[in-house]
């Protein structure tokens, strides 16, 4: 009765407890199995016997462990060199490129030196004190990509190292660029063209055209009757004389009498040898102003003069222009430079004035006789033959010119005879003479004369007549020399590379004005220059290249790896 009544006083939240109560229970049995049989296992695991290793297992052990250390120590060690290594060639490699860009630092390994510069070019820029821009109208790659051309980058990169930061070279494409053409334009009279190079220091500005760094020179071989052409590069000292004309603030001036009443002073077959002629003084730096000698005035600012191989005779007017200017006040210190021609008429005006100064040009063309001397000259008109060499005489106006490197040719040359050596004050002396081969040819022969008939012997060619004037112990000095001919200066025979006339005239204009801080430069051949070996010697270098080199690699790549793997 008491039981079924308890029963029966339950309420429906008693029997949710109980339930709860009796999972609960439930879940901690089964935590509790969980547990003992999980240390069961563990205690099984720890009582598991070890595996027993021989002695000889035990040993063996022991050095795959030392060896594993030793690999993984020296593995280390050759990475962590491995990356520095890298590492620091990076760092040189940057660093040496940054000094090649600023010092330039190449090997010229040519037996001419072509991608050298002279010492007096590195001692001139070297001395720098003005900024230059060198500005290339052309891509670079134009130079870079053609093997006669990569000289003239060479050259500049040479340039800009070795001016102390005083040199800047840019490379523009014309078509790409037309601002900084345009820029340059402006004071430029000429039309760019592919190659030139812009000089520039401040306001003042030159053009070196690309015809100055590399000229092209054609010529017969009479043995094959076949055109030869020649490659020279005179970059060098195209670019020298144009850095000094923007950076020489006080150039010498020179007047060049070429006009009489508006017209050209000489005959028309001469016109390209006094184009030539300023083209020669305006590279070289020389403020150069054209005469009419008729109405401009020769004063005491040109250092210079020249007369340009009149057709017509001058009047006594214009000879007294000529020796006021060279009497200057009685301060002298004044240069004539007169050229003769084969085209002049009667000069006696002319000829009196020359006569006064010891100087007669006598009234014919010298040539030369021995075949094995005689050289044939292109000129801008035509091929002349029998054309004497020059020797030089007195080197009074010439220090530093090399009379043996090139020879000085002298096309349609006039005798320039001395009247005397020492009169009244003035000394004539012979500059440049023939050999006793030469002969005479009459202006004025007909068809009759005979060449066999010709009178032979040694002619000058140029003389030099000083006047001397000394007061207050201090001597003053005007000079006046006198060539046989333009023709010197042909176009055609002062651009070649094979005579010396361009370099021999303006080393004498140099010597009488004075003027300093002049660097002449040898130009360079770009022919190839073939190098022939015996038969000996290429068998030599064969089996050098070929067997040798290569077994030698071979033994000491063996002998490395049979030392690694013993280690």
């Amino acid at each position: 009765m008491s039981k079924n009544k308890e029963e029966k006083n339950l309420t429906p939240q008693s029997e949710e407890t109980v339930e709860t109560a009796a999972e609960e229970v439930a879940e901690a049995v089964e935590s509790a199995e969980e547990k003992v049989e999980a240390a069961e296992k563990k205690d099984k695991k720890e009582k598991k016997p070890k595996r027993q290793r021989t002695p000889e297992a035990e040993k063996e052990r022991a050095l795959n462990k030392v060896k594993r250390r030793k690999k993984f120590k020296y593995g280390t060690l050759a990475t962590i060199i491995t990356v520095v290594v890298i590492a620091v060639v990076v760092m040189l490699n940057i660093v040496c490129g940054v000094l090649d860009d600023r010092f330039h630092w190449n090997i010229d390994l040519t037996s001419s030196g072509l991608y050298e510069i002279s010492e007096e070019s590195k001692t001139f820029l070297n001395q720098l004190n003005n900024d230059i821009d060198m500005v290339v109208m052309a891509d670079e790659d134009y130079f870079l990509t053609n093997a006669k051309l990569k000289v003239v980058s060479e050259t500049l990169d040479r340039f800009k190292a070795e001016s102390n930061g005083h040199i800047s070279v840019q490379y523009v494409n014309m078509t790409e660029s037309p601002e900084i053409v345009k820029k340059y334009s402006d004071n430029y009279t000429g039309e760019f063209k592919q190659g030139d190079v812009v000089v520039a220091a401040d306001s003042l500005q030159r053009v070196v055209e690309f015809s100055d760094l590399i000229s092209t020179e054609q010529s017969i071989d009479y043995s094959t009757y076949q055109y030869v052409y020649n490659y020279t590069f005179k970059g060098e000292n195209s670019l020298i004389s144009a850095i000094m004309g923007v950076t020489d603030l006080n150039p010498k001036h020179v007047a060049v009498i070429n006009k009489m009443n508006g017209q050209d002073i000489f005959y028309q077959y001469e016109t390209y040898n006094y184009q030539s002629l300023l083209d020669l003084l305006n590279k070289n730096n020389y403020s150069v102003t054209e005469i009419d000698i008729a109405s401009d005035p020769i004063d005491a600012s040109y250092d210079a003069a020249i007369l340009c191989s009149p057709v017509s005779d001058l009047t006594e007017a214009q000879i007294d222009k000529l020796n006021a200017y060279l009497y200057n006040d009685g301060e002298y210190s004044k240069q004539l430079i007169y050229f003769a021609g084969i085209y002049q008429k009667e000069l006696p005006n002319l000829d009196g004035f020359l006569e006064t100064w010891g100087i007669k040009i006598e009234n014919a063309a010298i040539y030369e006789s021995n075949d094995n001397a005689a050289q044939y000259v292109t000129t801008a008109l035509s091929v002349l033959e029998k054309i004497p060499v020059a020797a030089v005489g007195d080197t009074t106006y010439t220090a530093g010119f090399d009379a043996v490197k090139l020879p000085f040719v002298a096309p349609l040359f006039r005798p320039v005879t001395q009247l005397f050596d020492n009169n009244s004050g003035r000394t004539t002396k012979a500059m440049l003479t023939t050999a006793d081969t030469a002969f005479l040819f009459p202006l004025d022969a007909t068809e009759d004369f005979d060449i066999k008939d010709a009178e032979t012997g040694s002619y000058n060619l140029a003389v030099s007549a000083t006047q001397n004037f000394t007061f207050e112990n201090e001597q003053h000095t005007s000079t006046l020399i006198a060539f046989g001919s333009s023709w010197m200066l042909d176009a055609y025979v002062s651009q070649s590379s094979s005579y010396s006339n361009a370099e021999y005239f303006v080393t004498v204009m140099n010597s009488l004005t004075g003027k300093e801080n002049v660097v002449t430069v040898a130009d360079k051949s770009l022919n190839p220059t073939e190098i022939t070996m015996k038969q000996t010697s290429i068998n030599a270098i064969r089996i050098v290249v070929i067997f040798i080199i290569p077994l030698l690699v071979a033994v000491i790549g063996v002998v490395v790896f049979i030392r690694r793997k013993n280690k």
